[in-house]
């Protein structure tokens, strides 16, 4: 459903134009000097949704702050500015700038406009501002006839509303205020700070207050709403999962808060706090209120937005901007590692960013989405994905894949599958096995029901009426499978026979198990882990490690943190290399 309905927007998308129905959309951007593009760089923006690919630190970002000052009233000195550290070299002939094309109705066409950026040491600060057009940056020569945002010499900037979101830092106040505020050898007081908080908290949202003063200071709570039904229904459809209501709080009610974060009160059924979230619904709960309260040709900019997301919800993702992109004529530009955010989109919308073996980046313009991971050094056909239960499993093989060397490390991709153990048991292996994905799967140790699964060849034709019995002993689940054989009776029996032997050996050389119950455990030393049998025991000692009352996922930077304090030749770090190297082994 949800492929389909990508298809399709994206079919209707292609037939938007600048100007009809894209108001005053940025249509390309060229860079003569900016930051470290090749000198010249152009980007064409020929589709309403942009994905920026490349390697980290090759100017996916730096294309969207200089977007990000494009239009009237903003500043890319907001992200880019001179310090001790990083100086910005300028010469008043060849100073730092873009020039990028928009599109004005007025003038029913494409015109350029150029900012530079300059240094006044009356006003103590820098600021970047449109200049007029240059023949040395090859601009289009100013018309003498009158049209609206026209001076003399050069075209005004474009008149647009921003909307910016690096959802790499986009976390709950709980979050950040626990995370990055006092040092966690002062945990005490730093527990003492987050119960104030949240008493403050729970008053305001009791009292459904839509302020709060202390002793005269400035305002604490800035928005205090249930979720609209429209924003619900997305943040659901999203994330799939059906929220009741959820309340979203901005506010700064922790005493050491400097900004304003959100909160959120969500209510499945059952109430629970950001502090219990998953990282991803705060996220998603925040992009959805920007994207839904932006105006009508907003130019909506996103960094990594698959950040905490599982591939499930990136497709819904994109799926929802899409959407939004159609309702609203947004233009939307996201910098991206995700394949998930690239299947479907046409190769005109997919920008990738390379070395151009000078040490600056050359943008390419056109890139199928499996060429563009190819020129990432992420060869996507060829690629070994991993299929495991959650987040923490995830960061837990991606530390032990740090013991390999680069080759190895690059045929290897690990992903989190939708629908928990029994889901990837019961349904996403049988559909694995039908489109022959080359895929593997490593779950908990806890769902690990024999030493050995069982080998169908060794099985005899009397043995095949208890296949299925067999499969759900070893597994503990039974597989669904879409039979052949339509009315003929002997003919989906036989169907069915064969797709269980291909099932048990499929789990035979593709399913494996972490050494541990849970990954939870492989964080935990030994003596911690005595007297523990259960994974709920093991969720709850880290937990407690963390000193974050919240599920692992929700504080996986931490988890990470400690994942990474564990030496490369932990014995259960080694045992996850040996499956995964028999795995790679197994596929040359």
């Amino acid at each position: 459903m949800t492929e389909d309905s990508i298809k399709k927007i994206v079919a209707e998308l292609k037939k938007f134009s600048p100007g009809v129905p894209l108001l005053n959309y940025i249509t390309h951007a060229r860079f003569p000097n900016f930051k470290g593009l090749e000198r010249n760089a152009r980007i064409d923006f020929s589709f309403p949704f942009t994905a920026l690919v490349g390697a980290n630190g090759i100017g996916k970002s730096s294309i969207l702050h200089a977007l990000h000052g494009m239009p009237e009233g903003e500043s890319t000195a907001k992200f880019w500015f001179a310090t001790a550290l990083d100086p910005i070299k300028t010469i008043v002939k060849d100073p730092p700038r873009y020039i990028y094309g928009h599109w004005n109705t007025s003038f029913n066409g494409s015109v350029e406009t150029r900012k530079a950026r300059v240094y006044s040491r009356l006003r103590d600060y820098e600021y970047w501002e449109p200049t007029k057009a240059t023949k040395g940056d090859s601009m289009q020569v100013i018309p003498k006839e009158l049209y609206a945002r026209k001076d003399k010499d050069r075209w005004n900037a474009v008149e647009r509303t921003v909307v910016y979101k690096n959802m790499k830092v986009v976390i709950g106040a709980f979050d950040r205020t626990f995370n990055f505020g006092k040092d966690s050898d002062q945990l005490a007081a730093k527990h003492a700070e987050m119960r104030t908080g949240a008493k403050r908290l729970k008053s305001v949202v009791d009292r459904q207050a839509s302020s709060w003063l202390l002793g005269g200071g400035p305002e604490r709570v800035f928005e205090n709403r249930q979720l609209l039904p429209e924003e619900l229904k997305h943040v659901s459809q999203i994330l799939g999962r059906t929220y009741i209501s959820a309340q979203y709080i901005k506010h700064s009610l922790y005493p050491e808060q400097k900004g304003g974060d959100v909160s959120v009160i969500f209510d499945r059924g059952f109430k629970y706090s950001e502090a219990f979230a998953g990282s991803g619904e705060v996220a998603i709960v925040s992009l959805v209120v920007s994207i839904i309260k932006a105006p009508k040709y907003a130019l909506v900019l996103l960094d990594e937005p698959e950040t905490s997301l599982h591939p499930g919800a990136q497709r819904e993702l994109l799926l929802f901007l899409l959407t939004q992109i159609k309702k609203k004529h947004l233009q939307i530009v996201i910098s991206t590692h995700s394949m998930e955010f690239l299947q479907g989109l046409p190769n005109t919308a997919i920008k990738v960013f390379e070395d151009n073996g000078e040490g600056k980046s050359r943008i390419l313009n056109e890139c199928s989405p499996f060429i563009a991971l190819n020129r990432l050094g992420k060869p996507a056909p060829n690629k070994k994905r991993i299929y495991v239960e959650d987040i923490l499993a995830k960061a837990t093989v991606e530390r032990a894949v740090e013991g390999f060397d680069a080759g190895e490390r690059s045929a290897l991709e690990i992903v989190v599958a939708p629908g928990g153990a029994q889901g990837i048991l019961a349904n996403q292996i049988p559909t694995h096995m039908t489109a022959e994905t080359d895929c593997y799967v490593l779950l908990d140790g806890d769902q690990q029901k024999v030493a050995t699964f069982t080998d169908p060849d060794a099985l005899s034709p009397n043995d095949y009426a208890q296949l299925e019995g067999i499969i759900k002993e070893e597994v503990g689940s039974k597989p669904n499978f879409a039979l052949n054989g339509g009315n003929d009776a002997s003919g989906k029996a036989a169907d069915k026979i064969q797709k269980h032997l291909d099932y048990l050996r499929w789990i035979r050389e593709r399913l494996a198990f972490l050494p541990q119950k849970c990954p939870d455990a492989i964080i935990l030393n030994d003596d911690e882990r005595r007297g523990l049998s259960s994974s709920d025991e093991f969720k709850r000692v880290l937990r407690k490690k963390i000193g974050i009352n919240q599920s692992p996922e929700g504080s996986i930077g931490v988890a990470r943190y400690l994942l990474g304090q564990l030496p490369d030749d932990n014995a259960d770090l080694t045992v996850i290399r040996t499956t995964l190297r028999r795995w790679l082994d197994a596929a040359a």
